[in-house]
């Protein structure tokens, strides 16, 4: 017998003995837009529970300063999906300039906001853009 069901992601179970299963999970994005300059922590939306953050890239929008740079993550961890990743850039993945944060790639087990601010090197204006790539499991 085989059974497909659509959960975050495509999980198909049977084969032999119906002891097998196979999970496609889908990549979802969450988009936000912030102040780059701001000390604060500013909130970007939410992450469901089962959400596992597998990078942030920022496609730049800050202006002025030398280099700005966001820091991306929780209240508890600040830069936890992505510390000092470069805000004035056309795109910058936080995975690939290695400034990826400890919780990238970690199971949340409960409904996670997610807050943006600025990073070590401040801008002077605008509007920074990123984007949270995540996958959703069954947990």
């Amino acid at each position: 017998m085989v059974t497909t069901k659509y959960t975050g992601g495509l999980s198909v179970g049977g084969g032999a003995g119906n002891n097998r299963a196979t999970v496609a999970s889908t990549v979802n994005a969450m988009r936000a837009s912030f102040n780059p300059t701001s000390a604060t922590q500013i909130l970007l939306g939410t992450l469901p529970v089962g959400a596992r953050v597998v990078d942030v890239v920022a496609y730049g929008g800050a202006t002025g300063g030398t280099n700005p740079t966001v820091d991306v993550g929780t209240v508890a961890s600040n830069a936890g999906f992505a510390n000092e990743l470069d805000a004035d850039a056309v795109a910058s993945s936080a995975v690939a300039a290695g400034t990826a944060g400890t919780l990238i790639n970690t199971l949340l087990t409960v409904a996670t906001p997610v807050y943006g601010k600025v990073g070590a090197s401040a801008a002077t204006g605008g509007a920074t853009v990123v984007v949270i790539f995540f996958t959703v499991e069954d947990i």
